[in-house]
């Protein structure tokens, strides 16, 4: 029976794939007024006498700001030198080279609109996805093995991309009246560096940090899954960091504020085994479980991971063995969530102080964000009106890294 179940599920995990192609039909993303005109590289960000309703709408105000229209593309990052995923069990032949592949060449066409009512900024951002991407390191049972294991984070080919939608926004920081050295004319850029020494396990070789030691840059990053209580982005910086030059050179900060998401995973002490940490018994296509669902019950803390794969929770067991295609890698509707997540400072704390109202269309996001133009916050930029700013931003479509890049853009505030 056993070898029955295996058979049936790889069959299905095969037709899984072969159904599984790319819609290339783009999204018309809100039409652009010939007398508004439109922009490449130029994001104007106009005073509103009346700023519009912060919901993710789309309000009609919207049509009268000068959209900036581009696109980011996913650019090659460096080698990894060393493998990154877990199941690869340190066989970096498992791997594709590039620390951008399988994403690498993909393009992400969008629009970004702006406007400011003195307090204030609010942009409009819409990107062409047409998958809402959520199933995000989903835990897993493998019965050949019958150990749980979690999709991998960084995908090794084209159908192993499992992660959440997200996008990234950088600003620099003026420090002493100066803006980082290099910012206008590198963005993103002057915070990367590739080709780093001495990479332990699990390090990557490209790094963020800044280029001299003093400077900053305002990192804004909205998780599909792991911002979706907070509302807002995972507000953090970029710092220079003393061991430059090396693969554990990290510069990526948070703001100060309450985390919003915490990893479920949970080791049993008697087996050394890993599997979730919280369940939802009979629960099923679910990808983060909400602190709420822990206090309430609803959630059940697994105490137990047995060596035929046999979960113990307060009230129960669950035993995939009885139902393998609920619990398949790739597909299984049961597999359990690899998050859980909580309101965070709800926009009340400098980590979720720029609020986000997402919404995903069908055929793409729309997203409409706020922000005071000065939060008092001193690693966060200050939008100041009448003045320009370089920035860039990326789009990250189902991927833990592999981002499309959109650099060297100006934001001109008007008065």
């Amino acid at each position: 029976m056993r070898t029955i179940k295996l058979i049936s599920i790889m069959f299905i995990f095969a037709t899984f794939f072969i159904n599984c192609t790319h819609d290339e039909t783009p999204i018309i993303l809100t039409p652009v007024d010939p007398g508004i005109g439109e922009s490449a590289d130029t994001l104007l960000v106009q005073r509103f006498a009346t700023p519009p309703d912060f919901d993710g709408e789309i309000d009609a105000i919207w049509a009268d700001a000068k959209p900036l229209i581009n696109k980011g593309t996913v650019s090659l990052a460096g080698d990894r030198i060393i493998p990154l995923n877990g199941s690869s069990n340190g066989d970096a032949s498992l791997e594709p080279v590039d620390l951008m592949d399988p994403y690498t060449g993909e393009i992400y066409k969008y629009s970004l609109r702006g406007g400011h009512d003195g307090e204030y900024l609010y942009l409009l951002f819409e990107w062409e996805d047409d998958n809402d991407s959520k199933d995000r390191q989903s835990w897993y049972f493998n019965p050949i093995t019958s150990i749980w294991q979690g999709e991998n984070k960084y995908a090794n080919h084209d159908n192993d991309k499992f992660y959440e939608d997200k996008f990234g926004f950088i600003f620099p920081i003026k420090v002493n009246g100066n803006y980082p050295q290099g910012f206008a004319g590198g963005t993103c850029t002057v915070t990367c560096h590739n080709g780093l020494s001495d990479p332990q396990p699990g390090h990557k070789t490209t790094r963020h940090y800044m280029a001299n030691d003093g400077e900053l840059a305002d990192l804004w990053h909205w998780k599909r899954n792991r911002t979706a209580l907070s509302q807002s982005v995972d507000d953090g910086y970029i710092q220079w960091e003393d061991d430059f030059g090396i693969a554990s050179a990290n510069g990526r900060k948070t703001d100060e504020g309450i985390k919003m998401y915490s990893t479920s995973s949970f080791t049993d002490g008697a087996t050394d085994l890993k599997g979730p940490k919280y369940v939802i018994p009979n629960g099923e296509n679910y990808y983060w479980i909400t602190q709420a669902e822990i206090d309430n019950g609803t959630a059940k803390a697994v105490t137990g991971v047995a060596i035929n794969g046999v979960l113990t929770y307060d009230g129960g067991t669950i035993d995939p063995n009885l139902d393998l295609i609920a619990y398949s890698q790739g597909f299984g509707s049961k597999r359990f969530p690899s998050i859980y997540i909580n309101p965070g400072g709800a926009g009340n704390d400098f980590r979720s102080d720029t609020q986000v109202r997402a919404k995903h269309v069908g055929s793409g996001w729309q997203v409409e964000i706020k922000r005071k133009l000065n939060t008092g916050d001193p690693t966060d930029a200050v939008f100041v009106i009448g003045e320009e700013m370089p920035f860039g931003l990326a789009i990250f479509n189902n991927a833990a890294i592999g981002h499309g890049q959109s650099n060297f853009l100006t934001m001109k505030i008007e008065n």
